[in-house]
């Protein structure tokens, strides 16, 4: 797997699933790319949407502070995930996160720390 980091804005409220005996986030995050050609940037005409993933307190904290539309950066290791389709095996790329953070080049903050369950 290889460690990827984007930036972004949220598609949609995180939505938090059940798999098993844990929780998943999901998220899906819309980046606008581009390139420069000739000394301007050009925008691509489509932008690239990201799934991502995030488990246990990561994504707990995820789904409690973050909105459609917050701009983020995510840190994760990217991997494929298949399953069967109406169009027989599909295919797409999940970036299961290590680290999410509200992009501050893009918004404001204010951090509060969560309180672990084993302290007293």
């Amino acid at each position: 797997m290889s460690i990827r980091t984007i930036t972004g804005n949220l598609a949609a409220d995180p939505e938090v699933v059940q798999a098993g005996s844990i929780q998943i986030t999901k998220l899906r995050v819309i980046e606008n790319t581009g390139e420069y050609r000739q000394g301007k940037w050009q925008a691509h005409p489509d932008p690239t949407t990201h799934f991502v993933e995030a488990r246990f307190e990561l994504g707990e904290n995820a789904a409690a502070s973050l909105h459609k539309g917050d701009p983020v950066i995510i840190v994760g290791r990217e991997h494929t995930n298949s399953w069967e389709g109406d169009a027989g095996r599909q295919y797409g790329r999940v970036l299961e996160a290590d680290t999410i953070g509200a992009d501050l080049s893009r918004a404001t903050a204010v951090v509060s720390r969560s309180s672990r369950q084993d302290q007293p």
